[in-house]
């Protein structure tokens, strides 16, 4: 090789060095290069790929996104997270990324997810979410797994149905309500409105088995403990029950009690007047208007009162220092009450009406006038004033036990169902015990003989039974709970 063919070759070698020595280019590539997003989520920060987001759902950064310099400075860092409104909560959208991002998950296996994270996603999905693909697959997801997972809590599952939309279930849910032998509970008091869960007490005693004797003798009861159900029927409705509920037990409330004592000036060595028998006119202040009478009925019934006239000592409540009653007694209750103890000598003997002896009777409570209390409670029940509200109303305010007892019974023996005005005077548990005794609490029919035929006969069963799911068709009442 001759010395001009080395000379090239020297100087390609040094040009390709030269070449090898320049600096590289570096540059972004568009699909595999991406920008983080931090969110935060109640007290919760979180950190995805921008990009897996906007795939997934396309207008989600718009939604939330309130910086006038748009989504690249939002969400950024952690100083400047995008934030999320209260109504998305940590856990919920920590189950919407793993539904979305699986990081834990073999590829194709089946999603674990807690009963309350796929109600969690559900709530998402009805979101403005709901309007994007993802949502609405994962929607799709949440309802196929909550059928299974609230098959045992149907008023939960018609509760969420009604709050996110979700029409399949509430039918699916009623049915097993009224079909099923428990009876409603707190949990259908909690989850169902106050009208589903009158309207579903109001069907399901509606509902009877029709039973085979298996006793079929002439005298033998075809309400016998042990007879095998025909079938299961039901009727426009349950009708009046003159089921005898004198070993039901029906507890009334006890009434809060009243702050009664004032305070008591401190004892000395001067006599004080006894608050019994010193009899003297008092003065008292009823809201805006002054009464002047003797103190002698009201020391002689009341305890709250002759504590508040000993106290006095011998400092009378007169006009410039009236005797003030408290607020909650008003003019027309006190009036009624003092008629009762100073009744107009030239109208004759004083017979109160049934809204006069109310009012004497709250007074009578209220101060511990104990046989002005019980007689004005016997007049009201023999003139058998008001409506079974009004009974249980003052029953409870009143503690009187006999009539809250006969109220009960009236609420369980009559024909109509149990109405919404019932429910507003009455506590859960007592709601739920009536619709349970309503329901158990049908008519049978006792053979006697060819001539007089039968009997009817009433007895509350130990329970209502389970109505199989072939044993009537509920759709035509249910229509109406939609």
């Amino acid at each position: 090789m001759d010395s001009s063919s080395l000379t090239s070759i020297s100087k390609s070698a040094m040009d390709f060095s030269s070449l090898t020595s320049m600096p590289q280019v570096t540059y972004h590539t568009t699909k595999y290069y991406m920008e983080p997003l931090v969110l935060l989520v109640e007290n919760t920060f979180f950190r995805v790929p921008r990009e897996y987001l906007l795939q997934q759902l396309p207008t989600f950064l718009g939604m939330f996104v309130t910086d006038s310099e748009g989504v690249g400075s939002e969400g950024a860092t952690d100083t400047k997270p995008l934030t999320l409104p209260d109504t998305i909560t940590a856990s919920s959208f920590r189950a919407l990324l793993q539904v979305l991002y699986p990081l834990d998950r073999p590829a194709k296996s089946e999603m674990c997810l807690s009963k309350d994270h796929w109600i969690a996603l559900l709530e998402l999905s009805s979101l403005e979410l709901s309007r994007q693909s993802a949502m609405i697959r994962i929607r799709r997801m949440a309802n196929e797994h909550l059928v299974s997972l609230l098959d045992d809590d149907p008023a939960h599952k018609w509760n969420l149905a009604n709050k996110y939309g979700v029409r399949g279930w509430v039918l699916p849910a009623l049915k097993k309500l009224v079909r099923r032998n428990r009876p409603l509970g707190n949990r259908e008091f909690e989850m169902l409105d106050q009208e589903t869960l009158l309207k579903l007490g109001a069907i399901r005693e509606s509902c009877y088995p029709v039973l085979h004797d298996s006793d079929p003798g002439r005298y033998g009861y075809y309400d016998n403990e042990n007879t095998t159900i025909g079938h299961w029927d039901i009727r426009q409705q349950r009708g009046q029950i003159n089921v005898d509920l004198d070993s039901t037990i029906f507890t009334c409330p006890t009434p809060s009690e009243h702050s009664a004592d004032p305070v008591l000036v401190p004892a000395t060595d001067s006599p004080k007047r006894n608050g019994e028998f010193y009899v003297e006119k008092v003065v008292f202040q009823v809201e805006d208007n002054l009464y002047k009478v003797s103190n002698q009925p009201f020391s002689q019934h009341s305890p709250f009162f002759r504590r508040c006239f000993e106290s006095r000592g011998f400092i009378k409540f007169d006009h410039c220092d009236p005797l003030v009653i408290d607020a909650d007694v008003t003019k027309t209750d006190f009036e009624c009450l003092l008629r009762f103890f100073f009744p107009p000598k030239l109208s004759g003997e004083w017979e109160p009406t049934s809204t006069q002896w109310a009012s004497i009777l709250r007074l009578s409570e209220k101060w511990g006038m104990d046989e002005v209390k019980s007689l004005a409670a016997q007049r009201m029940e023999n003139l058998n004033s008001g409506d079974v509200v009004t009974k249980l109303r003052m029953a409870q305010e009143l503690g009187i036990q006999d009539w809250f007892a006969s109220g009960m019974k009236m609420l369980v023996t009559r024909q109509e169902p149990l109405s919404a005005r019932e429910c507003q005077v009455l506590k859960s548990h007592h709601i739920l015990r009536v619709l349970d005794l309503r329901e158990r609490a049908h008519h049978r029919a006792r053979y006697l003989n060819h001539r007089i035929g039968s009997e009817p006969v009433t007895h509350i069963r130990p329970e209502r039974g389970e109505i199989p799911n072939n044993g009537y068709d509920l759709n035509t009442k249910l229509i109406g709970l939609f």
